[in-house]
């Protein structure tokens, strides 16, 4: 039907592709510090919902999850069991996942 246009609707908790740029080079910096060993986009309907940063080779674990709540226009990041750590900016999640991994020992590099 002409003039009529497609609605897409996005999740909830959808991230942005500038958000996603963001986080990516955070995970990566984290990564490089020896404080992460990998990231993973969680996806719904095609769209990333969460970015999650994982420690450890063989027994692999999760550091955070971080994700956007729309709803309140803020994000916040959560650890392996659930507990929430921050939310807020984007900026402060990075700064405080940031900081809560300097306390923490890099992983060993790899043999």
């Amino acid at each position: 039907m002409p003039g009529t246009a497609k609605v897409t609707v996005l999740p909830h908790d959808f991230i942005g592709k500038e958000d996603e740029a963001r986080l990516e080079s955070f995970a990566s910096h984290l990564i490089a510090c020896g404080f992460a060993t990998r990231w993973h986009w969680e996806r719904s309907r095609g769209f990333d919902v969460s970015m999650e940063l994982y420690r450890g080779g063989a027994n692999e674990e999760l550091i955070a999850s971080i994700r956007r709540d729309s709803s309140r226009d803020l994000y916040y990041a959560k650890d392996a069991s659930g507990r929430r750590i921050v939310e807020g900016s984007l900026d402060r999640i990075m700064l405080t996942l940031d900081a809560v991994a300097s306390t923490r020992r890099p992983d060993p590099p790899p043999a």
